[in-house]
């Protein structure tokens, strides 16, 4: 609870939003870092996403620099055509090496650790390292940013990126062996394996002030108790 006469510090709002429909989401081909266009439907998803942000202020976007994702934030760039924009290649999906291209029946599509091993794939946990690293890095600069008022950011990414690092944050693993959760999840926040395109996912920092920065990274190694809030994610009726 803020003190009388202590200054109230506002939150940071982490907008997460997937590019829209490609066609090798219909064709059901692995794209991993293939640099695929979105379909008609595709753009027709953007617009909705950008419909749902054209009256919430947004202080910056990071997104990965793939043209899918490129071409699904347009629509918001024209509605908040001021915004500074960092093309991140860190918030790429999972490489997969000589499996992008093949079909979705060449993994299991349940099992996020079923590509490994094969040619030039990269390893999930090292996906997953780099997302945190990112994230990292985005929060770092950010939070600093954090005055009485809210800020909100954008990061746009890929739906396997989302579910993995808001995964992460619900486990992350402590130096003794144990799973320490430094996220707890809102009545609106439901596991998926990807988000729909046409959803915002929503993670709150209530106290960005007080996380640790050093540098301008995130020091997750001194994150204390649970400082994020995954406010949305995902549909009920697709939760796992």
């Amino acid at each position: 609870m803020t003190a009388i006469g202590e200054a109230r510090t506002g939150r940071l709002h982490i907008l997460f939003v997937r590019h829209g429909e490609t066609q090798d989401n219909i064709d059901r081909i692995l794209q991993g870092q293939r640099d695929t266009s979105l379909t008609e439907k595709g753009h027709k998803e953007a617009t909705i996403v950008a419909d749902k942000l054209r009256d919430q202020h947004i202080n910056a976007i990071y997104h990965s620099p793939l043209i899918r994702i490129v071409q699904t934030i347009q629509p918001i760039l024209s509605t908040h055509p001021d915004v500074p924009l960092h093309a991140e290649a860190d918030l790429k999906g999972q490489s997969l090496g000589k499996l992008e291209g093949d079909s979705f029946d060449s993994i299991d599509m349940g099992n996020p650790r079923s590509a490994d091993g094969q040619p030039g794939v990269e390893l999930f946990d090292d996906f997953v390292k780099r997302l945190k690293r990112v994230f990292g890095r985005i929060v770092g600069a950010e939070a600093p940013l954090v005055s009485r008022q809210d800020r909100t950011i954008v990061i746009a990414t890929h739906g396997v990126g989302i579910t993995s690092l808001f995964k992460a944050l619900e486990e992350y693993p402590s130096g003794q062996g144990r799973n320490h959760k430094l996220a707890k999840r809102g009545p609106e926040a439901f596991e998926v394996r990807w988000t729909d395109s046409d959803d915002v996912a929503r993670l709150v920092v209530e106290q960005p002030r007080e996380l640790p920065i050093k540098g301008g990274l995130l020091d997750w190694d001194a994150l204390d108790g649970q400082p994020f809030l995954i406010e949305r994610w995902g549909k009920k009726e697709k939760a796992l």
